[in-house]
């Protein structure tokens, strides 16, 4: 045996533990996408590989329930999550980064105890916060509008940490050149910090664009079926007595499709920004 074959099959034993988990994890996601591919059935299929392909379940499953509401379909539910996921994750990001960028340069009252407050919320379960919170927005008068699925979840501490923590890193002297040649904390944030912190910022567009997209208790909480996300419209699927079997599989291959864009187009600076700190120098 030369040692080619030898390196191979050390390198193939190695790995197989690996090989065996990503088997596992993509099991269910091949089945998903083989359901989605087969006639539509009220049974689960157990088999992974389809005998007859159709993409008859993607256009029907796009246009499913109008049962409610002859206006409400699977669309009307993506494209809801869509502008929600959008709007949270652009304006969260300006504002996390915003607030890290305070706590990372400036010197004022409580500074420390903002951060740790911010910090303190990361801690807090969602569900301890969720009466006080519907509280809230039924005073503002947010129920059944966009706003209350955006508003309460633009800034997060884990957000405002990892963007503190990114520009604590980066030498003041950028900042004091900037401001020698007449550059204002807004223009030195928007044109050198912001530029710099592009890892950061993509973890945090996974993180937040993830987050928006999979919400589901609130949603079910505080908004009209006209108004839900894509997470709520897939329980559509789901009868009392049978299940759309096809369809289901098709609307939810259709609804992890954002999230896979999201985390490829993000992928190079979210593994740099995770490795960054693993190296000196």
């Amino acid at each position: 045996m030369n040692q080619k074959v030898k390196d191979f099959l050390r390198s193939f034993l190695i790995n197989l533990p690996l090989i065996i988990g990503a088997i596992i994890m993509l099991a269910p996601l091949l089945w998903m996408l083989s359901t989605a591919l087969k006639p539509n059935s009220f049974v689960a299929s157990t088999s992974i590989i389809p005998k007859e392909i159709t993409f008859e379940n993607f256009i029907k499953a796009w246009e499913f329930p109008r049962v409610f509401n002859p206006d409400v379909t699977m669309g009307t539910f993506i494209l809801n999550s869509l502008f929600v996921t959008i709007v949270i994750t652009v304006f969260g990001i300006i504002i996390d980064s915003m607030a890290g960028y305070v706590l990372a340069r400036k010197r004022f009252p409580g500074r420390n105890l903002f951060l740790y407050t911010a910090l303190a919320t990361m801690m807090v379960p969602f569900y301890v916060t969720l009466v006080p919170e519907y509280l809230i927005v039924v005073k503002f008068g947010w129920i059944n509008t966009y706003i209350v699925q955006i508003v309460p979840f633009l800034a997060s501490g884990m957000g405002i940490y990892l963007f503190r923590n990114h520009f604590m890193s980066i030498p003041i002297e950028l900042e004091e050149c900037a401001k020698i040649d007449g550059a204002s904390d807004l223009r030195i944030y928007t044109s050198i910090m912001l530029p710099i912190a592009k890892p950061v910022v993509a973890t945090m567009a996974i993180f937040k664009g993830m987050w928006s997209w999979n919400q589901y208790i609130w949603p079910l909480v505080i908004n009209k079926i006209e108004l839900k996300p894509i997470q709520l419209g897939l329980t559509m699927f789901k009868g009392l007595n049978v299940t759309q079997w096809g369809y289901l599989c098709a609307a939810m291959t259709i609804a992890i499709l954002p999230l896979i864009i999201l985390f490829i187009s993000m992928q190079r600076h979210f593994i740099g920004d995770l490795t960054a700190g693993s190296v000196k120098g």
